[in-house]
Formats: C-alpha cells, structure tokens, sequence
C-alpha cells in the first residue's frame, strides 16, 4: 500500500483522552498516511482524533458464526481452491470488485488508486505474502469470483476479501465460496467478516448465512500533513 500510495504508511492504535495528546497530533503533522480504528461507542477517542486531523471515512461491521452455513450438494461443483493459474483473474476481478472499502469511500483517494490496491493485496496471496486459503468461484474455466482467508489460531476462519464478477452476481457464487471454505478449510470452528455499513448488499449476504453482528467501528485516514487546532 506504501508504495500504490507514494507515501510512508502509519497504523495509529489505542485511546486517546485528551485533544492535545502530541503523539496524535505529530500524526496528522508527517508528509504520510495514517489510518486508525476506533469502537463506535469510544466517542471521546474519536474526538480527540478528529481534532488532530483524522476523518471517518468507513464504519466497519463485523459478524460471526458458529453455525457453519450448510454446504449444497451443488458447491464443489460450481467453486474451488484457487491454483497458481489464477493469479491474473483474481488480479482483475480484484480490481474491479470493490466499491465501499475503506479506500474507496474516502474522497482523498482516486478512485483508480483504490482499484489498485485491492488488486494487489488480493495478489499477495500469490506471492505467499497474505492469506492461508483462497477459494475461487468457476470449476474449470477462468475464476468469476474469489474469496481470500485467514485462519486463526482459535478455530476462526476470517474473510479478508471478497468479490465477485459484475456478470456473476447474484447467482449464489458469494455465498457458494462461504460455505465450501466453512466446510474445507481445515480446522475451522467459527467465520469472521467485517463489512462497511455502506454495503448493504454484503449485510444482507451473511445474515441470511447466519452471522450475527459481534462489533462496530470507526475508521479515520489522515493525510498528512495536515494544520492541526491546538
């Protein structure tokens, strides 16, 4: 993501009280991107944030289930593990696929540089770089559609990202690729999926699979540098 958005990369983590705090403020003050992630409910952190120059761009809704979604009879035969072949497809579809990330949805970033990062990080996976398993949607032609985990040492099997072809949708192939990864990736006792409020269409996918909200968020970009109140 550096490198895509030419400029050094920060992750702000904790609380923050008060509105003065210096270490926030030298934040928003470096030529650099900062991101952070904040529980909707820390209203005093977000404040505090907010006047060092960091803005919401996404809230981010996550969800999980523990009643793994029945896999159809029909899955294996339309979805996938994903071999070296795929690279390029799930590179395009990565792409093309996303309208309410993070990146997408704040103003500062073309939307052309948000294209792109999505289509690298899905890449990553290739390389060896991120993610434990990848499921793909088209059995033996080109991949319509990809699903990117990660496993966890509890049991958890986390969506990290999804996406599905523009001439495949709403055709089942999302939630295809979710139950045959719930089903075939090893050791999986529980899924994970954090979405952005925004998409109401992915809301809907996983509570009819059963997931249930489990946590809210903020996130806030600051683009530094940036003249900061005192």
């Amino acid at each position: 993501m550096q490198g895509i958005l030419g400029k050094p990369v920060f992750r702000v983590t904790g609380t923050v009280e008060d509105e003065s705090d210096r270490n926030l403020h030298s934040c928003a003050e470096r030529a650099a991107f900062s991101y952070a992630r904040l529980a909707t409910s820390d209203s005093r952190s977000l404040q505090a944030f907010q006047a060092a120059g960091f803005q919401v761009v996404d809230t981010t809704i996550t969800l999980e289930t523990s009643g793994l979604p029945p896999s159809d009879g029909d899955d294996a035969r339309r979805v996938r593990f994903a071999r070296a072949v795929d690279a390029d497809a799930v590179e395009q579809l990565s792409r093309e696929g996303f309208a309410y990330s993070r990146f997408h949805l704040d103003p500062r970033i073309d939307r052309t540089v948000a294209d792109e990062i999505k289509a690298q990080w899905a890449a990553n996976f290739f390389r060896g770089a991120r993610g434990d398993h990848m499921v793909v949607g088209g059995h033996d032609g080109p991949a319509s559609g990809f699903l990117q985990l990660l496993s966890g040492a509890d049991g958890v099997l986390t969506i990290d990202l999804i996406a599905v072809a523009a001439s495949h949708r709403r055709k089942g192939l999302a939630a295809a690729m979710i139950r045959f990864a719930a089903h075939r990736c090893p050791g999986t006792v529980r899924l994970r999926v954090g979405t952005q409020a925004a998409n109401i269409e992915s809301l809907r996918l996983y509570q009819r699979l059963g997931f249930v909200i489990t946590d809210t968020a903020h996130v806030l970009h600051c683009h530094g540098p940036v003249a900061v109140r005192r």
